[in-house]
């Protein structure tokens, strides 16, 4: 069995998983350098914080996990259609998975990979459920933990919607849908354009101020950090409205711009390489700051921010001279037991 190749790729798909990976080192990075970043104490500094928590937390990492469903009914369907031993091909596939979360644990221990290998294993009996069950218990899911406002509660119902928008087929027939999408892209903005507002106006003028080590916080502090949990809880309670927003206009945008967002393609089509590849990379820089070094939540960003566009142009140099990413090739290896070329 030879497994599938680049031209068999919906590249919708690929754009939205480089789009969703754009957003977690902008996250990540508060959990890897949490010792260091800290507000400044300038208006600068507050607003690109609770940008963060507006429009970035949550809101990717739901469309990383949607998309992680969705690919695994993707593999699934066409594992199904030129092999006998569709199931052991995609436990093996989840064990690579299970492996390189285990190692990526090691350096960051709130990665998201182990949980995303574990929760993986159920969707090969789901994928057997009648598709309407998945969607209504993917939704179902999404609303109660968004009420609870845990993300992590999340993951496993958006891991089902995508499964059940495989299931249904949506994004293979997105052009002769381009009515509903549009609708779809209307009042989600419309939507996100109102809680944005709302929700900006919640947000306390000083923002949060993490504790640190011989510096105290004082009451008017301690009252500004409690008004900004509150906000950020709000917040994600809303982040699916947002994540909707930003998959139904990348959409529509693709076939209209397909060749100028060619590099966003080619970095979601490296996907597992640029995600581990950003944790080392942050780490790495994490050695050179000092302890006690207040890092503000706008040198944070820059930094993050440099760190996608350098993925960028190395994934889609990369991709000019081999088929996929480097880990991308050894999940492939992996899963089909045998070494398979790299080259283009």
């Amino acid at each position: 069995m030879n497994p599938t190749i680049n031209k068999e790729r919906m590249n919708v798909i690929d754009l939205i998983r480089g789009f969703a990976l754009i957003g977690l080192p902008f996250v990540n990075v508060l959990a890897l350098w949490r010792t260091n970043v800290n507000l400044s104490g300038t208006q600068q500094d507050i607003l690109v914080q609770r940008f963060l928590y507006l429009f970035v937390e949550g809101r990717f990492y739901a469309i990383f996990s949607f998309l992680l469903g969705l690919g695994f009914w993707i593999f699934l369907s066409r594992a199904k259609e030129k092999s006998d031993h569709s199931s052991a091909l995609f436990i093996r596939r989840m064990l690579v998975l299970f492996v390189v979360g285990v190692l990526h644990h090691l350096i960051y221990p709130e990665e998201t990979l182990l949980i995303y290998a574990i929760m993986g294993l159920p969707v090969f009996f789901l994928d057997k459920a009648p598709k309407q069950i998945n969607l209504m218990v993917g939704i179902a899911g999404i609303i109660i933990a968004s009420f609870i406002g845990n993300k992590f509660l999340a993951i496993f119902p958006f891991i089902l919607l995508g499964l059940a928008f495989g299931q249904y087929r949506v994004f293979e027939y997105c052009i002769k849908n381009r009515k509903t999408w549009t609708m779809v892209a209307v009042i989600s903005f419309v939507a996100t354009s109102i809680l944005a507002v709302f929700l900006w106006q919640q947000a306390p003028d000083n923002g949060s101020v993490k504790r640190m080590e011989g510096y105290e916080l004082s009451e008017a502090q301690i009252d500004s950090n409690v008004a900004f949990y509150e906000f950020t809880e709000l917040s994600l309670a809303f982040a699916p409205v947002f994540s909707v927003c930003y998959v139904s206009f990348l959409v529509l945008l693709e076939p209209l711009f397909g060749r100028m967002l060619s590099p966003l393609n080619a970095f979601g089509r490296m996907a597992f390489t640029n995600y581990i590849g950003q944790t080392i990379i942050l780490i790495i820089i994490a050695m050179f700051i000092p302890v006690n070094k207040v890092i503000p939540y706008t040198t944070a960003t820059i930094t993050c921010l440099l760190v996608v566009i350098l993925q960028v142009i190395a994934s889609s140099y990369w991709l000019k001279y081999f088929k996929y990413g480097p880990l991308e090739w050894l999940w492939r290896c992996g899963t089909y037991g045998r070494w398979l070329s790299i080259r283009s």
